[in-house]
């Protein structure tokens, strides 16, 4: 499973033009929650099955415009309140 972590986080490819990425930790069994929330909010953000491991936490990919960033981000924190939602990191935005 390990090998299969490193796998994933170098085959991330680059953030589409004009988005920013953002990696939230979480709970795997919680990112189709996450991802039916976000879904409820048309067009504010791109929950992905991406994910990178940073000391041993899974952070998973989201992907969204500049102007939908704090937004998504709100949205992200308030989850707080019904699963664990652990660092919210911004990555910064593609070109």
């Amino acid at each position: 499973m390990a090998e299969q972590s490193k796998n994933l986080t170098k085959d991330i490819p680059p953030p589409p033009a004009d988005s920013v990425e953002v990696y939230v930790e979480l709970e795997e069994e919680d990112l189709h929650f996450l991802d039916a929330i976000i879904e409820g909010y048309d067009g504010v953000a791109n929950v992905r099955r991406e994910y990178r491991v940073v000391e041993g936490d899974k952070q998973f990919r989201i992907l969204t415009s500049p102007s939908y960033l704090d937004r998504a981000i709100e949205i992200i924190r308030d989850l707080r309140r019904f699963i664990f939602v652990g660092r919210i990191i911004v990555e910064g935005k593609s070109s």
